[in-house]
């Protein structure tokens, strides 16, 4: 809101009270040319006239409403049931701030408390926090725990991690002398020789992803098997679509589980809000970032909820705190909780396996094709990488039918040229497949 002086002799006391002897004095150091534009605002319009424009220019907007789309790579494209957008667009729910009285926060907290009981079922973990920004900030948090924990400043990484997540991880550490090396890859997995030669106690920990970048499933077991030898702590980002169908990060020895939560119920939305799921074994709990719920009873034993960890400068001494994270990612989080609670054991099962159906038939047809698989070898959950010649051309003609069949991985590296990620779920009917795979034959 912008303040007017009564009178021109309050202007010159305001003025004189910073120091400055005029107007003019003030914005003096606002460049001439930028003080004269002119905005060139559109006339005002009518509220209906409005609404009319803003739905003209999100017309114009290709979402997978309107193609059929094959697009992975974190983010995917997952049925979202109509009972979630329902319960949270609840006032009590999408306009809660942090439940910091929980005398008056029982709902939130509560859908917290059901949220992290369902996060540890999921990874087989002990403890899980009320949730982080997204999977790759997940990811570079729980490598800040882990550093704490061994009070080590190093870390390995595997070179199948998406590479988003990579440069959030570096971007987290840039500026702490903290040292972050590579373990390669191998046909696509991880070199497990390559990992025995680096591992040693040097290190915090070393963070696998599973299914990886190019959606191959890593031997998480053998490798866990090794990082513990060298005394590492194991951290594990997994897809939490896949844990219906293959073993959870808490069963191949992790220490630190972490996910991007946005197949759960999440719109796609170009890129976000996300949500990352994280959880521990329950001895690293005060070194968790974020927030703990739990379920007490008060002096009337009567049950309720209270937030009962919280390890941010704001609750405790500064030089205790594990991170400056804060938000619990309320809303995303009541999705999550929403989209577990609906589709119940049974309901996520199939989806996940739909999903690994769906791609697993869309790698037999697409390999009849002069597509051909980058790692024809591999076992992969519900995405896999092709080379296709002249890709952009072929991507462009296969979008003007109606299609989004992949993610170009060019975008991550010029040594991912013509390679296509391509992921299904089970959104991705067989006659879609079948669809894609004529009109595909017809553009190459």
């Amino acid at each position: 809101m912008k303040y007017i002086p009564a009178n021109e002799k309050e202007k010159d006391s305001l003025l004189k009270d910073i120091g400055v002897s005029s107007f003019e004095k003030l914005i003096e150091y606002i460049p001439q040319s930028v003080r004269e534009c002119c905005l060139n605002l559109p006339n005002s319009m009518s509220e209906h006239q409005l609404m009319k424009e803003f739905k003209d220019i999100a017309s114009k907007n290709i979402t997978t409403e309107d193609r059929i789309s094959f697009m992975g790579c974190g983010i995917y494209d997952h049925y979202i049931p109509p009972v979630i957008k329902h319960i949270v667009s609840r006032p009590e729910f999408y306009t809660a701030y942090t439940p910091y009285q929980p005398e008056v926060s029982q709902g939130t907290l509560q859908s917290i408390y059901e949220y992290q009981s369902m996060a540890c079922e999921l990874f087989s973990m002990e403890i899980a926090n009320a949730s982080m920004y997204d999977g790759a900030t997940a990811t570079a948090e729980a490598c800040h725990m882990a550093m704490s924990i061994k009070n080590k400043h190093r870390i390995l990484l595997s070179g199948g991690l998406n590479p988003v997540t990579k440069e959030v991880i570096h971007t987290y550490l840039k500026g702490q002398d903290i040292e972050c090396e590579t373990v390669n890859l191998k046909d696509g997995s991880l070199d497990l020789d390559d990992l025995k030669k680096k591992a040693d106690d040097s290190y915090a920990a070393f963070v696998l992803q599973t299914p990886n970048f190019f959606g191959i499933i890593e031997d998480g077991e053998e490798i866990g098997r090794i990082v513990k030898e060298s005394k590492m702590m194991f951290i594990i980002n997994q897809n939490p679509m896949s844990l219906p169908v293959l073993k959870p990060a808490g069963r191949m020895g992790a220490d630190i589980a972490v996910g991007e939560a946005q197949v759960f119920g999440i719109n796609q939305s170009f890129g976000g809000p996300l949500l990352g799921m994280f959880a521990s074994k329950k001895e690293f709990s005060r070194n968790m970032p974020g927030r703990i719920i739990a379920k007490t009873t008060d002096k009337n034993d009567k049950e309720g909820f209270v937030m009962t960890l919280q390890t941010r400068e704001q609750h405790i001494r500064r030089e205790k705190a594990t991170s400056n994270i804060c938000s619990n990612e309320g809303l995303c989080m009541l999705m999550a909780a929403v989209y577990l609670e609906s589709m119940g054991k049974a309901g996520l099962k199939q989806v996940a396996g739909d999903s690994l159906l769906s791609a697993h038939y869309l790698s037999e047809q697409i390999s009849k094709t002069k597509v051909k698989l980058v790692y024809p070898d591999k076992e992969f959950f519900n995405e896999f990488a092709v080379k296709i010649d002249n890709l952009d051309n072929v991507y462009s003609k296969m979008k003007e039918r109606g299609f989004l069949i992949g993610v170009k991985l060019e975008r991550f590296g010029k040594e991912f040229r013509e390679t296509l990620l391509m992921a299904c779920t089970e959104k991705r009917s067989k006659d879609e497949i079948d669809l894609l795979i004529k009109n595909l034959k017809e553009v190459i």
